[in-house]
């Protein structure tokens, strides 16, 4: 007889050891797929998060309506539409205006403020009226928090105030202005004519020159921008000019002191009472004469005063690109607003600004760190004190301006920050310095300029620049006399044109240790060690009260979001997750198959063998 065993058939239950009969893929499945469905899709979450922080934030674009006739008294006294969607209570897209007169008469400088309103309010206090001088020379210009402001004529204005939002169609983005060639021009004759004096520099308290708007050690990717005004803000969403009867009235009702972004702000009302220096002032026609800083006075200084190396407008400034080309002829129209003269192309190239960057703007922070490292952050939401806020902001501009392509140079600066983004530590690694500065960028009078005016002011000693590095004892117990601007409030009401623009003490963070943050710069080496903790800015104490005071903002380099310590982390779990979600999921449907295959992948019947009898 022959024993034979049961026959194969698709879907037969066996009885055999191991078998897992009807049970198929249904519950290992179900066990396995639940926690690695959760594993990927967290994976998925926190690495899409990252990817999302990483992508170009959308640009604030605002308009920015002048009112009639912009230069005379009521002009002035007029006050700016912001248009909507943007609000002046929004920090991301206030605008500022700013303008300084000249006398030709008598060679006297003044500062006047225009207030701006969001379109369709009212002021909180009327603009006060300015009293101009006859025949006086006005010129206006304009600051922005956000990326472009876009300026819109009322009753021609534009054209009565001569004003130049970019060339053609591509504005500058922040930074706009009206009169400005006509008023430089009025200033440099009164200079000529010993009727204007542009005070010195001073020393610093580092023993070199006070800084300028045209010193590489204060300059970043986009010079010379932006304005010293401030305004009062209401919680209501209503402006007004900041004066001092302003600040005694609605003080009271909690209004807020708002800041522009600026690289004059940064000078006059940080870099200055940090190195012990004095910004150049006028007085302030809204205020009675209280003395006030401005754009133009800067730039007249630093025309006047700054030792070569200059750092002038260059052609890659995005400001004065065309898209994503450079422009001599946009260059030269913003250089005409800050009374630059026109750039000489073959010389003053990138190249040179970038040279100009590394081998004396790295230079200039790191000798004054022991300074400046004291000094509250304009921005604590970016860096702990203002020596992390420059040498942030060098690093970006570093980059920005494509000066490790051109000088095959990496960047020098090397950050650190902490779980929040903020920069708490930053290290140079400086090239060795050279015998002369290696830059071409060179003092010449403004070609539009009636007289050549700049070379008639003496030069302060090129051996101050060049070869003074004071000793450490000396620089490291040296304060500047006027620390009540590095604090949260505003000074005393009879010095406007310091109020609003010191920012809030330092985050607390400027005392954890290095490796609590990320650096954001490959950089291995530098030539000094991180400030010891107890180097952090000192707390504000001993402060009138006043209104509070916005952070002024520390420029990106471009929109794209800094990865951070937590962003990073959170990159590497969500990695790990995906790739282990992934290869939990495989092995599962794998050794759920094989368990299995008899019913869901048909197999071989057993072979008929024959048993003998026998």
């Amino acid at each position: 007889m022959f024993d034979k065993r049961p026959a194969w058939k698709p879907g037969h239950r066996s009885s055999e050891p191991g078998s897992t009969g009807r049970r198929g893929l249904g519950r290992p499945l179900l066990t396995l797929g639940v926690p690695v469905l959760v594993a990927a899709l967290g994976g998925i979450v926190l690495t899409s998060q990252v990817a999302l922080a990483g992508q170009d934030a959308p640009e604030v674009t605002c308009t920015l309506t002048v009112p009639a006739d912009p230069l005379s008294a009521k002009g002035l006294a007029t006050a700016y539409r912001l248009e909507a969607p943007c609000h002046e209570a929004d920090a991301g897209s206030a605008a500022f205006v700013q303008a300084t007169i000249v006398d030709p008469a008598t060679g006297a400088v003044s500062v006047y403020n225009p207030l701006v309103v969001d379109a369709g309010m009212r002021p909180a206090a009327p603009p006060a009226p300015p009293k101009l001088p006859a025949g006086a020379v006005v010129g206006l210009w304009f600051g922005f928090n956000g990326d472009n402001l876009r300026l819109a004529g009322d009753h021609g204005s534009l054209a009565a105030g001569k004003c130049v939002n970019g060339l053609d169609k591509s504005i500058f983005g922040q930074f706009a202005y009206c009169n400005a060639p006509a008023l430089f021009s009025a200033a440099n004759t009164a200079i000529a004519a010993g009727k204007l004096t542009v005070p010195g520099l001073g020393t610093a308290a580092d023993g070199r020159p006070c800084p300028t708007t045209r010193d590489f050690g204060l300059v970043d990717m986009d010079q010379s921008d932006n304005v010293t005004t401030t305004y009062l803000v209401l919680a209501d969403g209503t402006t007004a000019q900041n004066t001092k009867a302003n600040r005694t009235t609605l003080g009271r009702r909690g209004a807020r002191v708002a800041v522009n972004g600026s690289d004059n702000a940064l000078l006059d009302a940080h870099v200055f009472p940090a190195l012990g220096c004095t910004p150049f002032h006028a007085p302030d026609l809204a205020d009675g004469g209280v003395p006030a800083t401005s754009l133009a006075l800067n730039e007249l200084q630093a025309a006047a005063h700054q030792a070569a190396p200059v750092a002038l407008v260059p052609t890659s400034d995005p400001m004065t690109k065309l898209g994503d080309k450079t422009s001599v002829a946009k260059t030269d129209l913003y250089r005409a607003g800050v009374g630059q003269p026109a750039i000489d192309a073959a010389a003053e190239t990138p190249k040179a600004y970038c040279t100009g960057l590394l081998q004396v703007g790295a230079d200039r922070i790191e000798l004054d760190r022991s300074l400046t490292v004291r000094a509250a952050s304009p921005d604590p939401e970016a860096a702990n004190s203002l020596f992390t806020f420059l040498a942030q902001r060098f690093s970006g501009a570093y980059d920005e301006l494509g000066c490790p392509r051109l000088l095959r140079t990496k960047n020098p600066v090397t950050v650190t920050t902490d779980k929040k983004g903020v920069v708490v530590s930053a290290r140079f690694a400086l090239p060795p310095r050279p015998s002369t500065p290696a830059t071409t960028q060179a003092t010449r009078p403004p070609e539009h300029s009636t007289q050549p005016t700049h070379t008639t002011t003496s030069q302060p000693p090129q051996t101050v620049v060049e070869t003074t590095r004071p000793p450490q004892t000396v620089v490291q117990t040296t304060r500047p006399p006027q620390t009540v601007v590095q604090t949260t409030r505003p000074p005393q009401p009879t010095h406007p044109a310091q109020t609003g623009q010191a920012a809030a003490p330092a985050d607390t963070g400027t005392t954890k240790p290095a490796d609590t943050g990320t650096t954001t710069q490959p950089a291995d080496t530098a030539t000094t060690s991180d400030p010891p903790a107890s180097e952090a800015p000192p707390a504000d104490n001993a402060n009138p009260p006043g209104p509070a005071v916005d952070a002024m903002r520390l420029k990106a380099p471009d929109t794209k979001a800094a990865l951070t310590g937590t962003s990073i982390a959170s990159t590497a779990v969500g990695v790990i997750l995906l790739v282990g979600g992934a290869i939990a999921c495989i092995a599962g449907f794998v050794r759920a198959a094989r368990r299995n295959r008899g019913r869901y992948f048909p197999e071989a019947p057993p072979p008929i063998t024959e048993t003998s009898p026998w």
